[in-house]
C-alpha cells in the first residue's frame, strides 16, 4: 500500500509576519476581540443604552403617579420645599378626588343621609362639609340671628334658622346686610378650606357665585355714602411681597 509521509507544520511565532494565518487568529488575545467589537458595534450599544434609561425614567414617572405611596411620598416633598405650607397649614387641592357627600334634593333626603342647615350658606350641607364662620354669621346681628320671613311685606317671619331650613316654600326674605355678610364670610370659607386642602362644597366651587358676591359687594361699595368718605384708614408703604 502507498503511504505519504507527513512533516509536521512548524509552529508559528507570536511576531510571526503571516499575519492571516489560522495560527495568528487562534492566538489573537481574547481582548483584541472584545475592543475590536466595541469599536465595530460603539453607535448600537450607545443607543441600546439611553433607551433603557429612558424606559427606566417613564416607569418611574408612572408609578410616581399612579402607586399611591410613591405619590404621597412625591407630594410631600414637593409640598415642603415649596411655597404650599403656610402655617403649618397645606395650600394645595387633594391629591386624590373625593367621595362627593350629597344631601339628595329634599329637606327629608338631606336629613336621611346626615345633613344640616347650615345659616351660612342658606343651604342644608353634610356634616362633613367644612362649615367655617358658621357661628359668626349667626351672631353677627348684635349676637343674635339674621330675621327672615316667608313674605316680601316681612309680615310673616321665621323665629329660627332651623324653621328656615324647613321652610317649604323653598325661599325666603331678608335684609340687604344678611346677603352683604353672607358673601363675606362665604369669600373668607373658601379660602380657609382651600388653602388647608379641604372639601369644597359646591357653592364654594362654583365661580358664578363668587362673581356675585364679590361683584355685590363692590356695587354697595360704589352707593354714596359721606361715612365711606371720612379719613379713617392708614396704609404702609414699606411693604415688599414676594408670590411663587
Amino acid at each position: 500500500m502507498f503511504t505519504r509521509s507527513y512533516q509536521p507544520v512548524p509552529k508559528m511565532e507570536p511576531n510571526s509576519d503571516n499575519a492571516d494565518s489560522d495560527m495568528t487568529l487562534t492566538g489573537r488575545p481574547r481582548r483584541r476581540l472584545m475592543s475590536s467589537f466595541f469599536k465595530r458595534n460603539l453607535a448600537a450599544i450607545t443607543i441600546t443604552g439611553l433607551i433603557l434609561v429612558l424606559i427606566l425614567l417613564v416607569m418611574a414617572v408612572i408609578a410616581a403617579i399612579t402607586i399611591e405611596p410613591f405619590r404621597q411620598v412625591l407630594i410631600l416633598r414637593t409640598s415642603l420645599t415649596g411655597s404650599n405650607y403656610l402655617k403649618g397649614q397645606r395650600q394645595c387641592l387633594p391629591t386624590a378626588p373625593r367621595t362627593t357627600l350629597s344631601c339628595g334634593n329634599s329637606t327629608a333626603e338631606a336629613e336621611e343621609m346626615g345633613c344640616t342647615y347650615d345659616p351660612l350658606s342658606a343651604c342644608w350641607l353634610h356634616q362633613k362639609c367644612p362649615r367655617d364662620y358658621s357661628d359668626v354669621f349667626a351672631t353677627f346681628n348684635d349676637g343674635k340671628p339674621f330675621i327672615y320671613y316667608y313674605d316680601e311685606a316681612a309680615t310673616h317671619q321665621m323665629k329660627d334658622y332651623t324653621e328656615v331650613g324647613h321652610n317649604e316654600n323653598g325661599y325666603y326674605w331678608t335684609s340687604v346686610r344678611e346677603h352683604l355678610v353672607h358673601c363675606l364670610y362665604l369669600l373668607r370659607r373658601g379660602h380657609d378650606v382651600h388653602m388647608r386642602g379641604d372639601r369644597l362644597d359646591s357653592m364654594l366651587a362654583d365661580i358664578d357665585h363668587v362673581d356675585h358676591c364679590t361683584n355685590f359687594l363692590a356695587n354697595w361699595l360704589r352707593r354714596p355714602d359721606p361715612s365711606l368718605e371720612h379719613i379713617g384708614t392708614q396704609g404702609k408703604t414699606d411693604c415688599f411681597m414676594s408670590c411663587s
